[in-house]
């Protein structure tokens, strides 16, 4: 049996579906010719009921499935139980498959040569050479390469380039590209990362469900003010370990993307730790608020707008936030009119420790 893949492994990225919605004629004549030769099953999101119809007219097999994740479309031992009817359980990794899996945008492009990449956040993917270099790939996403902190290719390829190696030759087999820039702090990006594989596990294997949910943990404690030294050297023994015993390869790619980011930006990521600190100013727990001296005329409208009573102040004296009692909560910030509030990251402004009256100005 043949497997032709429609399901996209991020649904902001569905490069196979884009290919065949923009010629829906071409892509089902080419699902024809295969389910003439032999027997054909295609796999689509549940709610391409337009396109599922058309499909099953060609006599292929058409599977709709739940597009509520995505990863896990990757292996196909798992689009053989969708064929089968059942949940798309990962029975190990792909080459344990007796179907032939081809994806949608092998099957419409027919080009190795070039590869349709979706940018976060972008309306439209756009193609690039399949063997290229971070520079040429930032240059056909539009982005400066002076401008990047590191370009990171989602699943299943799950691989960082960080901005000493954009130079090298790099190969492209991810559908979803994002780029971070100096404003972007690897730390969040690191957790977000992990939270999406984390939802995307399958839970039938103890490394792929306890590890997802050890490093997970542990990217979240970093970014929220909870990390620890010692969480670095669990991740450091927990991903070679996941990465050979996850059963499946969202776990594999898991534990490899983890390791990488900590080889590349481990400096960055546990300033959090040591420094308490968020070089980038990013991570909101790191966050801090203060009362610019030279804009605060002491009206009182943030005194009164804090339910904690952390801020100091009376009239005509320049008002100061007590760090330790304030929760972070932002009413000041929307109060103040003159904006005299800021919020701070590693580089804090320089307050008076108590209220002093406002000078003349």
């Amino acid at each position: 049996m043949t497997i032709i893949n429609f399901m996209p492994a991020y649904a902001e990225a569905p490069v196979s579906l884009h290919l065949l919605k923009a010629n829906v004629e071409a892509g089902l004549a080419k699902i024809s010719e295969l389910a003439a030769a032999g027997e054909v099953a295609v796999v689509l999101p549940a709610n391409e009921t337009e396109l599922l119809a058309k499909v099953a007219e060609t006599g292929a097999k058409a599977c709709p499935t739940d597009g509520s994740f995505g990863f896990v479309y990757s292996n196909a031992t798992a689009l053989e139980r969708v064929v089968a009817g059942e949940k798309p359980v990962p029975q190990g990794t792909s080459e344990r498959a007796e179907a032939t899996v081809v994806s949608g945008e092998a099957l419409l492009s027919g080009d190795d040569a070039t590869k349709l990449v979706w940018a976060a956040g972008a309306e439209a993917p756009v193609s690039v050479p399949a063997h290229t270099t971070g520079e040429a790939l930032l240059a056909a996403l539009g982005v400066e390469a002076s401008e990047a902190k590191a370009v990171y290719l989602g699943f299943p390829q799950g691989a960082f380039v960080d901005a000493a190696h954009l130079a090298d030759e790099l190969d492209v087999a991810s559908d979803y590209v994002r780029v971070y820039t100096q404003k972007n702090c690897m730390a969040n990006a690191l957790f977000e990362i992990c939270d999406r594989y984390r939802k995307e596990t399958c839970g039938h294997c103890v490394f792929g469900h306890e590890g997802s949910y050890q490093l997970d943990v542990i990217a979240s404690d970093i970014c929220h003010k909870k990390g620890r030294p010692a969480q670095v050297d669990l991740v450091r023994d927990l991903t070679p370990v996941m990465a050979e015993q996850s059963l499946c390869e969202v776990g594999q790619t898991m534990a490899r993307t983890v390791a990488a980011a900590f080889d590349l930006f481990g400096d960055e990521i546990e300033q959090h730790f040591t420094k308490k600190v968020c070089p980038a100013g990013e991570c909101q727990a790191y966050m801090t608020y203060h009362i610019l001296p030279t804009k605060c005329i002491g009206c009182g409208e943030c005194v009164d707008a804090c339910e904690e009573e952390a801020i100091l102040g009376k009239p005509r004296f320049i008002h100061v936030i007590d760090q330790k009692a304030c929760t972070k909560c932002g009413a000041c910030l929307s109060a103040c009119e003159e904006g005299a509030i800021i919020m701070a990251g590693a580089d804090k402004p320089r307050t008076p420790p108590r209220p002093i009256p406002i000078r003349k100005r």
